[in-house]
């Protein structure tokens, strides 16, 4: 496959090298499925996120694992229920200074904090 779409071929999506390259979606029995490129070695039923037209989504590591860059199909479903990029905040921290305490006194969060 080519980089850009030209002459048909798949168009590629990557955003760093430890994101799976992924292939734009082909119709199988009423399910789109792409071409995914393993970012690492993974085990069989590994779950991790791929990116394809923008859309966020799950893909599940075939029976018998793959190693990095080795390709294999996976359905296209987005919106499985991860958290989007746009919900991650960006140049502050998610919990304020005393949201250790929010569990109460005795919980472990908050005596980690204080003893670790």
């Amino acid at each position: 496959s080519s980089r850009g779409g030209g002459g048909g071929c798949p168009q590629e999506i990557s955003m760093s090298t430890m994101e799976p390259v992924v292939a734009m979606p082909m119709a199988d029995k009423g399910v789109p499925m792409v071409e995914v490129s393993a970012p690492s070695d993974l085990p069989g039923g590994y779950v991790f996120d791929a990116v394809a037209n923008g859309q966020t989504f799950s893909v599940t590591v075939p029976a018998g694992g793959v190693s990095r860059g080795q390709t294999f199909r996976a359905p296209f479903e987005p919106g499985g229920g991860g958290v989007s990029a746009s919900a991650v905040p960006e140049g502050r921290w998610k919990d304020g200074l005393c949201d250790c305490c929010m569990f109460g006194c005795c919980h472990p969060a908050l005596w980690m904090g204080i003893c670790c």
